[in-house]
């Protein structure tokens, strides 16, 4: 986390906490920055157990702050229009624009899981940004938003959920009218057969690098596109592999240099290029 690096008051930290029970809310109140610095730093070790009551919050706030930092670093303007891949029901990203955006800023996502969708609409009816959720493949954004029409696409945690859902098509798992979390273990252990046989790339690069080319028309003169990663414990109990999922950020880096989409990769200190890949639309 990057509390220091960005100047995030105490301010925000409790912004970014709101809704967060009365334990953590004390917990962070009882931290100094140093020692909620390093605290949350720690969330992101791998693989990421996550073992007291306060864990789950804290990596939220984790989440949130590094966003609010990566848009402050990037001269993100206030009144940013983002799109997010992916969303399900997680609200990391929007509570990070609300944070830092004001008048005028936008929050985009679509999802096709009913579930998820209503989940992710209760979570973020008292933000004060305009949400707006497409029920439709994200990879029909344009449809609903004009060429150039974002200053940030956002890939939180989604390179995984892209290839599964890539993968449930070729296998005929249906991850529309299903509970995903029912059907998350059938799909990881197909995209783990599929990389087992060597057959990943061939089942999936087309249909990814077309994602990425239409976040590039999606973007803004000098807009980014922003991707992070990590890796959760108990992976290995349903037959997926820790190592594999742990290299999803390095996987999408090679293919989307392969691809040479125009999109240059811009280093940010503090910020793990394992974990996270910040690229920007060339002019």
């Amino acid at each position: 986390m990057h509390l220091t690096e960005s100047n995030m008051y105490r301010s925000k930290i409790n912004q970014l906490s709101r809704g967060f029970s009365a334990e953590t809310k004390e917990l962070i109140a009882s931290l100094s920055d140093d020692e909620l610095h390093r605290r949350l730093d720690g969330m992101i070790t791998p693989p990421i157990t996550l073992a007291e009551r306060s864990d789950p919050e804290m990596l939220q706030l984790y989440y949130t702050s590094s966003y609010v930092h990566l848009m402050e670093f990037l001269n993100v303007p206030k009144d940013a229009k983002l799109f997010e891949i992916a969303a399900g029901d997680t609200i990391f990203i929007p509570k990070a624009l609300d944070t830092h955006g004001e008048e005028g800023a936008k929050y985009v996502t679509a999802n096709l899981n009913q579930d998820l969708t209503e989940g992710f609409r209760d979570k973020t009816a008292e933000l004060s940004i305009e949400i707006q959720v497409i029920e439709d493949n994200g990879a029909r954004i344009l449809n609903y938003c004009g060429q150039g029409s974002m200053d940030v696409i956002v890939f939180h945690h989604a390179l995984n959920d892209i290839v599964q859902t890539m993968i449930a098509q070729h296998e005929g798992i249906d991850t529309i009218n299903s509970d995903w979390w029912s059907v998350e273990p059938q799909m990881l252990q197909a995209v783990m057969d599929y990389h087992n046989r060597g057959e990943l790339k061939q089942a999936v690069y087309s249909e990814f690098i077309s994602i990425i080319e239409t976040c590039h028309q999606l973007l803004k003169e000098e807009g980014i596109i922003i991707f992070d990663n990590c890796t959760y414990a108990g992976y290995e109990k349903i037959g997926y592999s820790s190592e594999f999922h742990s290299n999803y950020i390095q996987l999408a880096r090679e293919w989307i240099n392969e691809a040479d989409l125009g999109l240059q990769e811009v280093q940010v200190p503090g910020f793990d290029a394992k974990w996270w890949m910040v690229l920007q639309k060339s002019v």
